[in-house]
């Protein structure tokens, strides 16, 4: 890591800015601190924290995804400036449910809806979203709920008791 002034140092992968004390980057998962384990594979080296989950893996466990070290659990998820899919729907309705169930728990969604013209794709429904990985060429009509990578997991799990995802 590289000094961008006393209380903030500049992270050697992504640019980010880190925390003097921070152990990796939440930003990208480039590990700061030596003699990091894998979490499935306890003798064998972190290649990096997945940006989702928070735990260290092994090549073998995890890759860089866009920039991002992810585990391969969270490797097919939409993440879109730092901010990942956990719902989605063309119901607006339900989407707004959904958001307020998570901002009532604390924690930050978004609903992301990008409209194409309705003279080039005939429906004002239309949304063209490409997320970070890999975009296959299809029109997704759909609103989605996104929250910050590191919410992932609390805000799937408030889905699912509430019986919004499975």
């Amino acid at each position: 890591m590289t000094d961008s002034n006393d209380d903030v140092l500049i992270c050697p992968q992504c640019r980010a800015e880190v925390q003097p004390d921070n152990e990796f980057c939440a930003e990208c998962g480039e590990i700061f601190k030596e003699n990091v384990l894998c979490t499935r594979h306890p003798d064998q080296a972190a290649s990096g924290v997945c940006v989702v989950c928070s735990r260290p893996y092994c090549s073998g466990c995890g890759g860089r995804v866009a920039g991002r070290f992810l585990c391969d659990e969270h490797d097919t998820l939409e993440i879109y400036e730092g901010m990942a899919r956990v719902y989605g729907d063309s119901d607006a309705a339900q989407v707004d449910f959904a958001k307020s169930a998570l901002e009532t728990v604390g924690l930050h969604p978004f609903v992301f809806s990008r409209k194409a013209s309705p003279i080039s794709l005939g429906s004002p429904e239309y949304t063209l979203f490409r997320s970070s990985g890999e975009y296959d060429g299809h029109i997704i009509n759909e609103f989605k709920l996104m929250v910050p990578c590191q919410e992932v997991e609390p805000a799937e799990a408030v889905l699912r008791d509430l019986h919004i995802i499975k």
